[in-house]
């Protein structure tokens, strides 16, 4: 299964786009300039994606069929990164960050949110390319977005995403 530059781009902004929704609803202008500044970073981070995803292709590290990582100890090491990355400070900054309504502004969100989420949008690298894991990815996006702040959505999403990752360990031991 070989998806292609704008598969990726789709899907970044498919996932991104509905957990910065409250975000940009709350802004009372610029909204265009900061969703083309949020969209933009996104894009070139999909064009890395898909970079990647031709290089794994060529190394025979993906499933053909599913677009997954054959080699379980690097989709082990691909969760366990996202897991290690929702216990971080910066994944408290990305959620409590309050958008500018401007170009710039919409880029610095997506840094901030590209450097949280980035190793979750790499999730379907590990699960493959199917629409389940990338739908949980984009409602736990989501429910860190609009949950109250006192609730450990990102602390529950990087336990399970440690466990699929311990799993997938002890699947490759």
């Amino acid at each position: 299964m070989n998806h292609g530059f704008g598969t990726w781009a789709v899907m970044m902004i498919a996932m991104m786009a509905p957990a910065e929704a409250p975000s940009v609803l709350r802004l009372t202008r610029g909204r265009t300039a900061f969703l083309l500044g949020f969209a933009a970073p996104w894009i070139a981070f999909s064009l890395a994606a898909a970079a990647l995803q031709l290089k794994l292709h060529e190394a025979g590290l993906l499933d053909h069929e599913s677009g997954a990582l054959t080699n379980p100890w690097l989709a082990a090491a691909l969760l366990i990164a996202a897991a290690a990355l929702q216990f971080t400070p910066l994944k408290r900054a990305c959620r409590e960050t309050q958008p500018q309504g401007s170009l710039a502004g919409g880029a610095r969100a997506a840094a901030l949110s590209m450097a949280s989420c980035g190793a979750l949008m790499l999730v379907p690298f590990a699960s493959g390319m199917s629409l389940w894991p990338m739908a949980l990815v984009t409602a736990l996006l989501f429910a860190e977005r609009v949950a109250p702040r006192q609730w450990p959505v990102s602390s529950l999403a990087g336990a399970l995403l440690a466990g699929a990752g311990a799993w997938l360990t002890l699947q490759g031991a």
